[in-house]
């Protein structure tokens, strides 16, 4: 059973027919873009996982965060302004003009139920590794500013993350040296279908870029030799 890793804040593409949405001009929007994204996630994915199946997202999640649920009723994230479609930036100041609801389902068709349609798919059967990355200094749109950030954040799920593999992957990564947390600051992990889940933070001063090698190789070889869940296949 090969990983299936989803990387979905990588991307910080905004289309053109959606820009006039954003109120922001050209250098903020890049900026904030750019403060949103996971940055080279996806790079980082392939580099640890070379034989694995990834799954990006297309845009940046300024457009459509397929990580939120679509319903703002259900989507803690939505009080903030950062539901499936964000009006907010990172600091908390307008993002978008109000947007209809055409707009919207426009949106949620076109780069979120798309998106889903493909997790779903290639979740089947998996073992789904949601990898992510986040600031050392919490944003002001975090809801749980004064939590702990470790340096590697592990999220679960009670019945997508069984114990004994996540003690596994916590041990491993500390013999790596890292700090490491469970659901601090972000807890839980996607629900796509997948037989095993866990989602993977990793602190941003941390993870560094490629260019950057004795910090990404370090973080790159502790990923590519992280325990699995163990299973067997029945009789």
């Amino acid at each position: 059973m090969k990983p299936l890793i989803h990387v979905p804040h990588a991307s910080t593409v905004i289309p053109r027919e959606v820009r006039e949405q954003f109120i922001l001009n050209d250098e903020e929007l890049t900026a904030e873009a750019i403060e949103s994204a996971d940055l080279h996630t996806d790079e980082l994915a392939r580099a640890a996982w070379p034989s694995a199946r990834i799954l990006t997202a297309n845009v940046s999640r300024l457009v459509v965060d397929v990580e939120r649920f679509a319903d703002d009723s259900e989507e803690k994230m939505a009080n903030f302004g950062r539901g499936m479609v964000y009006t907010a930036t990172h600091l908390g100041n307008p993002l978008r003009r109000k947007i209809t609801e055409s707009e919207k389902n426009c949106l949620k068709l076109k780069y979120y139920e798309d998106h889903w349609q493909k997790l779903k798919q290639e979740a089947k059967n998996s073992v789904l590794v949601d990898l992510h990355s986040y600031p050392k200094i919490p944003w002001v749109v975090e809801p749980h500013r004064d939590c702990y950030r470790p340096e590697i954040d592990i999220g679960t799920d009670e019945l997508l993350s069984p114990r004994e593999w996540i003690i596994e992957i916590k041990s491993h990564f500390e013999k790596n040296g890292f700090t490491v947390g469970l659901n601090t600051p972000y807890a839980g992990v996607i629900n796509a279908g997948s037989d095993f889940a866990a989602m993977i933070e990793i602190r941003r001063d941390v993870m560094s870029n490629p260019s950057d090698y004795p910090r990404w190789g370090r973080i790159v070889g502790a990923l590519a030799t992280m325990p699995m869940p163990k299973f067997t296949y029945p009789t």
